[in-house]
């Protein structure tokens, strides 16, 4: 089943905008976790889905969470299996689909809607801006965007073990909107925040002092859309996430120290 995953070996080809003026002469982006684990935070969602308006407006609302990025990292995916109510909701994609359909498959159900928020990898319904911390101790997560065109990530987890695992690095926009025409939400302006637009994994290769690595190359032929990153480490069979880390990207930092919310 596709994520939306490009593997060559340990290396992972990320293409990423670097364009945006000023933005390849800068100082290299670092974003960084502790060792407790910070939480990610998926939306399913759909222009197409008359429910979904209301869940991606308390979503939009993170952006002024002072957690957000050191506590939590939000991910909104556009799920493509109501495209055929009228509307065709463009951020939309079937792996994306695929990838909700492989958590109900984890969980032994077939059932899968919009909105629907997962934490951590399990179903989670909001009820206030607070968002749930574990408390684990799972490991340090750390990349680093350099303006040579690489990225270099690095997860020490905290208990070491025979596991192998990956690397997810999702591009987002934000601040973006669409005029709906047709379908559920006809006539209506939807607004959105922190929509993957581009999802890809890597294996994380280890080395003797118990750190697993993966570079990425980063290309400028990426669409200048994208507003932040998000990127997070899970076993190599499961797609629940053990560590995450994001942040703004370039002008969109906000003078913030990297990984901090």
């Amino acid at each position: 089943m596709s994520l939306g995953s490009l593997k060559i070996g340990g290396i992972l080809l990320l293409l990423i905008f670097c364009s945006l003026e000023g933005a390849c002469s800068e100082e290299p982006q670092v974003f960084k976790s502790g060792t407790q684990q910070v939480s990610l935070l998926e939306l399913y969602t759909s222009e197409g889905c008359s429910s979904c308006p209301p869940a991606e407006s308390w979503f939009s609302s993170l952006k002024d969470n002072p957690s957000l990025w050191g506590k939590f990292v939000p991910v909104a995916f556009h799920v493509d299996y109501w495209n055929d109510l009228g509307w065709i909701d463009p951020y939309s994609s079937r792996d994306y689909s695929d990838r909700q359909r492989a958590y109900a498959t984890a969980w032994h159900t077939g059932n899968i809607y919009t909105p629907e928020f997962l934490l951590n990898g399990k179903e989670w319904k909001p009820d206030s801006l607070e968002i749930p911390q574990s408390g684990k101790s799972v490991g340090s997560l750390k990349a680093t965007l350099r303006d040579d065109g690489n990225v270099e990530i690095l997860f020490k987890p905290t208990t070491q073990s025979s596991s192998s695992y990956e690397v997810e690095v999702a591009l987002l926009s934000c601040g973006i909107s669409n005029a709906v025409a047709r379908g559920e939400n006809s006539g209506r302006t939807l607004h959105h925040d922190f929509v993957v637009r581009l999802l890809l994994n890597s294996e994380l290769v280890p080395s003797e002092a118990g750190i697993y690595k993966a570079v990425v190359m980063i290309s400028t032929s990426t669409s200048t859309s994208a507003k932040a990153i998000a990127i997070w480490v899970r076993a190599e069979k499961s797609l629940e996430p053990i560590q995450a880390i994001g942040g703004w990207l370039h002008e969109n930092a906000k003078n913030r120290e990297p990984g901090a919310g």
